[in-house]
């Protein structure tokens, strides 16, 4: 009985000790991946910022509209080279699987290539509606600063709203397909 009451302790204090194993370091490589990807960008944008101060109004306009290309185009890298990496893993762990048909791993190796080109096609989809709403929010002239600021606020607030329940559909459609393989 005590030795029970150990192991719940152990498992409910320490759950990393019990289940650090490769896909968790896989995982959190990823984690630390993303988070580092997320930090140069950020301290880009930083640099960015403070390279405007100077400049006129319309040479800002267009460095900004560069600058968000560039980011734009280094995120699309970034996310083909994650899910690069996620297929590779993923296949290296189906072909260690022996509870899978071939057919199954097929299917499901095409479902996650057929999630990843969705979300290619949602993330362009959004970036063509930032930069069709920055032009309009741009070329305003009825609009203050402050207006202007609050509507890219509610902007962000609603596409964060909508990415959220986007990845929540993802999230269900992946369990769901996982799910209906195990049972």
């Amino acid at each position: 009985m005590k030795k029970c009451w150990s192991l719940c302790l152990i498992f409910f204090l320490f759950p990393s000790l019990l289940l650090a194993g490769p896909r968790n370091k896989f995982w959190k490589e990823n984690r630390d991946k993303i988070k580092e990807h997320r930090q140069e960008q950020s301290a880009e944008n930083k640099e960015f910022r403070e390279s405007l101060e100077g400049i006129s109004k319309e040479e800002k306009q267009e460095a900004i509209k560069e600058h968000r290309e560039e980011q734009y185009a280094e995120n699309k890298n970034f996310h083909q080279e994650m899910h690069e990496d996620n297929m590779a893993y993923l296949k290296s762990r189906l072909a260690n699987n022996n509870k899978l048909t071939d057919a199954e791993k097929e299917e499901l190796i095409a479902f996650f290539e057929s999630q990843y080109q969705e979300n290619v096609s949602f993330r362009d989809t959004q970036h063509a509606e930032n930069v069709s709403f920055f032009e309009t929010i741009a070329n305003d002239a009825s609009m203050s600063k402050k207006e202007k600021q609050e509507a890219i606020r509610s902007h962000f607030k609603t596409q964060h709203r909508e990415n959220k329940a986007y990845r929540q559909e993802q999230k269900a459609e992946a369990k769901s397909k996982l799910k209906g393989l195990w049972k």
